[in-house]
């Protein structure tokens, strides 16, 4: 939907109003970067007009991202300026804050709400590298990453999204121990993996199954003629030529209309009085985000101990379990949910020396498996839910869902992390297990690989202000054969330097989603880009 600033008052003393708090604090601190250029969102490119300032107080700092998007015809796009509802006011709001920063991530207390880049709680086996803004700007999330060390004790708790009411949350205590370990206990808990459909008009009908995604009042037209099923004018819902009101007047005037149009008089009919649809067929109902829910939770508890603490050499050696708490589906037999599993880490190492960080794990899942290692991942907002078309049906399937086809599993993980000096920074992580995985058919011995490598530019070189690239992928038996999936994300950023404070600005991510369920990732509709192209500038 799209709507004007000529149009909309209360948008105009909105911006109006930033502007003048912006501006008005002291020059010295706060810096204000513009930016002109243009997005894709949903496939339709939009242009853009932002002011993104950050204003610092003391330890605590405020950026807002304050954005426009206009079409070719100079409409503003709705869904980041709606003032409809009370919810849609607090979204609209909550929604220009890119962060809210209190401190530092290694500082006594940590607070931060807004877009969350990297949470990881402990060693990761629950949640490592979660990000709710892995496909901003098509979707903007605010969330929260709060860290806490006082009394021996390290707290840490995020929040992935306060605008869908925190749909995901997680905690994370630790404490030393009087003998010289370290033990962890952490919980967290989806309580609505629903919440990751997109429902634009916050009806609770997700755009994909929603007749008429731009109106919360309306989202079910079972004849697909433009009327929805409860619109009161609406008096033949499934289109078979036959009313279906009870109103003998609606019944009336339906044949009367009929009958001006082909020039034939009904009033003297038997079926004039009556009502002559008996069967009528309609759509069902389609998915409701705020009635319709399912959850899934999971609790770790880890234990460390440091064996090397001096100097630039650290080394602590650590163990780790998990268990998902939720039902999943047995791809063997399709209608049974089953529960979900565990995932053991007998030992891990994490050292750090020098500019280099290592990680090193041997993992096990028992049993039946059913159970992912660092399950709330960088790739999770996109898999947490997804529509798949099934010949006419169309299903929507969880990444709880598919749990089922990974059975028991062990094998290696690897993190590694590298400063370059003071100019590049690479970070990865390698996951090799092998084990029971479901092919379609059976269970059989396959190989379960995930990678994740990043390479990020920490200082100019000439024009070059900016640069980093990522590939993400997640349990693929062969990663060196690139067979996209779900969990397969990639994308780069490029800063080039215009003039003094004039950037050119070009960022890129490309994810995918499997609509027809095959397994495989092909055509255009299955990948989903998201450019950017800006040109950003300070004053």
């Amino acid at each position: 939907m799209m709507i004007s600033i000529r149009k909309s008052p209360t948008l105009f003393l909105i911006l109006m109003g930033l502007f003048q708090f912006i501006f008005s604090q002291d020059s010295g601190e706060t810096s204000v970067q513009g930016g002109i250029g243009a997005v894709t969102i949903d496939g339709k490119v939009w242009n853009q007009i932002a002011i993104r300032p950050v204003v610092p107080f003391w330890k605590l700092a405020v950026a807002l991202d304050i954005v426009l998007y206009i079409d070719e015809d100079g409409n503003i796009r709705k869904d980041e300026w709606d003032f409809s509802s009370g919810n849609a006011i607090k979204n609209t709001i909550v929604d220009k804050i890119y962060y809210i920063r209190y401190g530092q991530p290694n500082d006594p207390l940590y607070i931060k709400v807004g877009a969350l880049d990297n949470v990881t709680l402990g060693y990761g086996i629950l949640v490592n590298g979660y990000s709710n803004s892995i496909q901003y700007p098509q979707v903007r999330k605010v969330g929260l990453d709060a860290r806490m060390k006082k009394w021996g004790v390290s707290a840490q708790g995020f929040v992935n999204d306060f605008k869908e009411n925190i749909g995901l949350s997680g905690f994370r205590v630790s404490k030393r121990l009087p003998v010289g370990f370290h033990a962890g206990i952490a919980l967290v808990v989806d309580r609505n993996q629903f919440l990751g459909l997109k429902d634009s008009d916050g009806d609770g009908r997700p755009d994909l199954v929603d007749d008429f995604p731009d109106s919360d009042n309306y989202w079910l037209d079972s004849d697909e003629d433009g009327l929805a099923d409860t619109d009161p004018d609406e008096i033949d819902r499934d289109g078979d030529g036959f009313p279906d009101v009870n109103n003998l007047d609606s019944i009336h005037v339906w044949w009367d209309d009929l009958g001006a149009a082909v020039g034939v008089d009904f009033s003297g009919e038997s079926y004039y009085d009556s009502i002559p649809d008996n069967d009528i067929q309609l759509d069902n109902e389609p998915l409701n985000v705020k009635t319709d829910s399912d959850g899934i939770g999971g609790m770790s508890v880890d234990v460390s101990y440091p064996v090397l603490t001096g100097g630039s050499l650290k080394l602590d050696v650590y163990a780790q379990m998990a268990m998902l708490i939720g039902k999943t589906t047995n791809p063997a037999s399709p209608t049974e949910k089953v529960n979900t599993g565990v995932g053991i880490v007998p030992v891990g190492i994490a050292s750090s020396f020098g500019p280099a960080r290592l990680n090193v794990e041997y993992r096990i899942i028992p049993g039946k498996g059913r159970f992912e290692f660092g399950y709330w991942n960088r790739s999770y907002e996109i898999e947490r839910a997804t529509f798949h078309q099934f010949g006419s049906n169309v299903d929507v399937m969880t990444k709880e869902s598919k749990l089922g086809e990974y059975g028991g599993q062990n094998g290696i993980y690897g993190r590694l992390g590298v400063d370059i000096g003071s100019l590049i920074t690479f970070g990865s992580e390698y996951q090799y297990l092998r084990g029971e995985i479901w092919n379609g058919n059976e269970f059989a011995e396959q190989n379960n690989q995930s990678l994740f490598a990043a390479l990020k530019l920490q200082k100019k070189i000439s024009k070059i202000s900016r640069a980093e690239m990522f590939y993400y992928q997640r349990n693929v038996p062969n990663l060196l054969e690139f067979e996209m999936n779900e969990s397969t994300i990639m994308g780069y950023r490029v800063g080039i330097a215009v003039s003094s404070g004039l950037v050119l600005n070009y960022v890129f991510t490309r994810s995918f989603v499997d609509l027809n369920g095959d397994g495989v990732i092909s055509g255009e509709g299955e990948t989903v880009n998201i450019t950017t192209i800006e040109t950003s500038f300070n004053f």
